[in-house]
Formats: C-alpha cells, sequence, structure tokens
C-alpha cells in the first residue's frame, strides 16, 4: 500500500535531523572517495560507459529472445525457469516449492528484488523461519528495521549503534571492533545454515547464451549458503538477461567500481543450475519476475530504466536521500532509480509525489554507469503527472494562475502589496514548506525600473 503526500512529507520531516545528516553524509562520502578511486583505474571510463550503453539497448531491444534463450538453455543445465506476473505470483512459487520439498527454514541473500515482494514478511506470516546472510542485513533484522539502501543495507547505523544491537540480541560485547561484528556475525551465518533447507538470492545477471546466473558478493555468504542448502531458488526481473559472458568483460568490472571502487567484487560466481555428483544444491529454480516491468517498458523513453545494474551508485550522490533517507521513501527501489521505476511501475497516481524528490542537480545522470539519463527522466514523470492530471490540484491551480498573472504586464506591474498578498496566499506551507523564506518582490517591477532610468 502506498503512502499519502501527506505522509511522505511527515516522513520527511523525521528524517531532519543533525545526528542523522552527519552519519548518512560522512557514509555516503566514503562512497565517494572509493569511487573516486576506482574510477582512476580506467585509462577511459566515458568509453566503457558507452559501451555498456549500447550493450543494455541491445539486450532491451531483444529481450523477449534472450529470455526464451535463458530458459531453454537454464533447463538445458537440468534447472526449471518459473515466470511471475507479480510479486503475489512470485511468493506463491516460492512459498509451494518450500511446501513441496517439506522447507520451513530458509537462508536470504541482501537483494532489492527479495525486498520488492516482500519476502519477510509473507514468510512471517506463514511461520517460515528466514535467515538473512548479509552482515547488515543479519543486524537489522532482530530488530525489523528494514534495509537503508540497495547496497548498504544498515548505511544509517553508526558502529556503535551496530554494536548495541548485536549486544541487545546476542550478548555481543560493547566494545568490540567493526572486525569483531563481522566475525561474530559470520559465524552465526554459519550456525544458522546447519538449518536451512533452502538458499533464495536475487541475480546480478542472466546470461541467455549458456543459462547461467551471475551473482556478486564480496562477504561470501551468498556461495556458503547456496552450497550448503539443497534448494537454490534465485528470484531476478525480466530486464537481468544479457546475450553473452563476453558481456561481463564490460558490466561486472562497472558495476564494481560504482558500487564500492573495487576493480571487481572480492566473489564472483555463475551458476548454472543445479550441482552434479550428489552436491548442493540439488534443485534450483530461477523465477523470472514482471511485477508491471512491462508497463515500464511501454514508455518509449523511461525505458532505459531497465538498464539499470542496481550499483546504487545514483542513490550515493542524491542530495535528496541525504537529506531524507531511505525510509522516507517507504518503497524498496529508493533515490533517483526508485523516483523513475516506483511511479510507473506502481501507480503514477499513488507515487506521484516521489516525482518531486529530486533536485535536477545531474549528479545522479553524471555517475550512472549505464548512461541511464536519470533527470531527464523524473522530468519526463512529472509531465506525465501533469497531463494525466493525477498531481496535487491545489498546485496545479497555483502554476495557472501564476502563468496568468505572469503572462499580463498590467499585473505584473500592480502594487507591491498586492503581489505578496498573492504569493504568500499560494506559496503556502503545503506548496512551498515551511522550511523555506516565501521569496520577496523586488520593490519595482523591471518596466518600471526601465522606465525610470531609460525614458
Amino acid at each position: 500500500m502506498s503512502m499519502t503526500k501527506e505522509e511522505f512529507k511527515e516522513n520527511c520531516e523525521i528524517s531532519f535531523d543533525e545526528e542523522h545528516w552527519q552519519k548518512i553524509n560522512y557514509n555516503t562520502s566514503c562512497f565517494e572517495r572509493n569511487f573516486n578511486k576506482g574510477k582512476i583505474k580506467y585509462r577511459n571510463m566515458e568509453l566503457e560507459k558507452e559501451r555498456a550503453y549500447n550493450l543494455s539497448n541491445k539486450s532491451l531491444l531483444n529481450m523477449e529472445k534472450l529470455l526464451v534463450d535463458f530458459e531453454t538453455h537454464f533447463n538445458l543445465n537440468g534447472g526449471k525457469v518459473l515466470w511471475a506476473r507479480d510479486a503475489a505470483d512470485a511468493r506463491t512459487l516460492i512459498f509451494d516449492l518450500l511446501m513441496r520439498e517439506q522447507v520451513n527454514t530458509v537462508a536470504r541473500s541482501h537483494s532489492t528484488v527479495l525486498d520488492e515482494i516482500e519476502l519477510n514478511d509473507f514468510f512471517s506470516k506463514k511461520n517460515i523461519k528466514l535467515y538473512e546472510t548479509h552482515v547488515g542485513r543479519f543486524t537489522l533484522q532482530n530488530q525489523g528495521l528494514r534495509s537503508y539502501h540497495p547496497l548498504l543495507p544498515a548505511l544509517n547505523l553508526s558502529k556503535e549503534e551496530m554494536n548495541t544491537l548485536l549486544n541487545g540480541a546476542y550478548k555481543l560485547k560493547l566494545d568490540s571492533t567493526p572486525k569483531q561484528m563481522v566475525n561474530f556475525v559470520r559465524y552465526k551465518v554459519d550456525e544458522n545454515l546447519k538449518e536451512v533447507g533452502a538458499c533464495i538470492t536475487g541475480a546480478n545477471f542472466l546470461l541467455s547464451d549458456e543459462g547461467g546466473v551471475v551473482l556478486t558478493e564480496n562477504e561470501g555468504n551468498i556461495l556458503k549458503s547456496t552450497t550448503k542448502a539443497k534448494i537454490h531458488i534465485a528470484v531476478a526481473g525480466i530486464a537481468k538477461v544479457i546475450p553473452s559472458m563476453d558481456d561481463l568483460s564490460v558490466l561486472m568490472p562497472l558495476l564494481s567500481s560504482h558500487a564500492t571502487g573495487q576493480s571487481m567484487s572480492a566473489l564472483n560466481s555463475i551458476t548454472f543450475g543445479p550441482a552434479k555428483n550428489g552436491r548442493n544444491p540439488q534443485q534450483m529454480y530461477v523465477i523470472l519476475l514482471n511485477n508491471d516491468r512491462s508497463e515500464l517498458l511501454s514508455h518509449e523513453r523511461q525505458r532505459q530504466m531497465m538498464s539499470c545494474i542496481h550499483c546504487g551508485a545514483c542513490v550515493s550522490v542524491c542530495p535528496i536521500y541525504k537529506n531524507i533517507g531511505g525510509y522516507a521513501y517507504d518503497t524498496s527501489y529508493v533515490g533517483p532509480m526508485g523516483s523513475v521505476m516506483t511511479p510507473l511501475m506502481r501507480g503514477l497516481k499513488e507515487y506521484e509525489y516521489l516525482t518531486s524528490a529530486c533536485a535536477m542537480c545531474g549528479k545522479c545522470t553524471e555517475v550512472c554507469p549505464v548512461r541511464i539519463p536519470l533527470d531527464d527522466l523524473i522530468i519526463e514523470n512529472r509531465h506525465l503527472v501533469a497531463t494525466e492530471k493525477v498531481g496535487d490540484a491545489k498546485i496545479e491551480a497555483m502554476l495557472k494562475l501564476m502563468v496568468w498573472h505572469c503572462k499580463s504586464r498590467k499585473k505584473m506591474d500592480s502594487p507591491l502589496f498586492i503581489k505578496k498578498m498573492e504569493l504568500k496566499r499560494f506559496l503556502n506551507q503545503n506548496t512551498w514548506g515551511d522550511r523555506r523564506e516565501v521569496p520577496e518582490f523586488a520593490p519595482k517591477s523591471f518596466s518600471q525600473w526601465w522606465k525610470e532610468h531609460y525614458e
């Protein structure tokens, strides 16, 4: 269920906190430092971006054929492809698979697509025990907290707060170092994996020519969980498919450098189906998720958003995200990427408020590794809001009145007190916010000034 615009504003107000700003800006500045170090390793990053852009366009134009080829090759490898029309369909497919194999304990990786289908809440209602394997998400799980960032789920927490959460749940000593906390979580994850019957992951890419599922990580917990569970279920959006394994030579370094500044992530794996010789996983399924991606693809310009490789760079540089934080959006996709995708996939009328969550600074477009013009696409969404008349009627009326007023020289030359009264009437708390002062008119209009000086 979506928020109202008023609820979004309330969430933003909660985030206007000095301590919150300091943590978010410190952690995102670490990303920017790492990214700046990472891009130096490229002789010509713009050329690589151009290659990635061309590759992404090629994949989008041939998506139908690539998906069919992926299914054919993955089935030949011993796996099975399932198609999900929406989130409810994906949850039902996963639940049916688990019940058929009598599995009631599951591990999951950190993946935005699993948040998109609201897997954790679903398992909680079905009394299926779920273990997080990502260090950040593991720490958040015991407090019922959601992921804050597409790559760094605990970005909003300091190391002291992480330590406090682990102390409350597991009595870990309060003066633990980050290394000690990570090692403790890795130990607990290993203990939990002994009970697990199935592992559920996302997918970074799907290889059409080989029927492979590409997984990238830095912690190693995905590899551990997929090799210890007898069933591996990968959920992937339909736009994750790419033509060939050769394309990874362009996409994987760009993903790593824009996500963490690394030349390559610490651990990268390609799985082609269930393991052989009696090893785990004994069964592997790939669920191809639509969930209104076809609606996004129907828009001639905004469909470029489907090229996103989910590096999270646009979120980390976004000044709006740095101020209001991840929870304010109340969606699985936050930042500029969410402002483009969510209104078109989940309903323009319900999520039109996200189109206003942009300062039009262009940083997201500048940093995007596949050259998605995010700021232009947000403008396209705003145009849709205006043409389909799903925006705030008061704001639309105010803009029309202001246009009508500005078109008339006589009205622009009206007495100063009248103009001030009209401006304050329309630039109120709901339209202008209560954190900005209403701009002051000049004592004289330009035409009045001109007449005094040149006539």
